[in-house]
């Protein structure tokens, strides 16, 4: 078994530190559990797409991180935002597929920077989106190199 990403260990953290989250808590949990299920369907159909061994494996584990991190949310979050029910979308071509899921990291990136800026610091609730803006980030960067090697040939 892989190790867990360091964004990922930080969120079970502060998670297991909130003894009663309130409901704006449970409020931005949510909407992270929401970002982070568009970014896996995103990368779930990258995945399905993939054009090298390399890219697969590459793929697979981002993915293993966006579900530790979405079950790490675990009871917080309403049913509807589960891991099970994230599906991936029928993309034949890689390229697209790629610059679709660059794309969806980039606008959620964007979107949980808006989000933290609006919480105090040092509180649990920036710290869970600080964290999954760091793993996201993560993400689009390893994706933006698949795409520059391509590109390079």
């Amino acid at each position: 078994m892989e190790p867990r990403h360091d964004a990922v260990l930080r969120m079970i953290e502060v998670i297991e530190g909130v003894k009663s989250p309130d409901a704006r808590f449970v409020s931005v949990v949510t909407v992270v559990g929401s970002v982070l299920r568009r970014v896996l369907s995103a990368e779930k159909t990258a995945h399905q797409a993939v054009i090298s061994l390399a890219q697969q494996t590459q793929l697979e584990q981002m993915r293993r991180q966006l579900s530790n991190m979405i079950e790490t949310l675990g009871d917080l979050l309403p049913k509807q935002v589960s891991v099970a029910k994230v599906e991936a979308k029928e993309e034949p071509s890689w390229w697209y597929a790629l610059s679709e899921a660059t794309h969806i990291l980039e606008e959620s990136i964007d979107q949980l920077s808006i989000l933290v800026k609006q919480q105090e610091k040092g509180s649990p609730i920036r710290d869970v989106i600080a964290q999954t803006q760091r793993l996201l980030r993560d993400h689009y960067n390893i994706l933006f190199e698949q795409a520059r090697s391509y590109l390079d040939g």
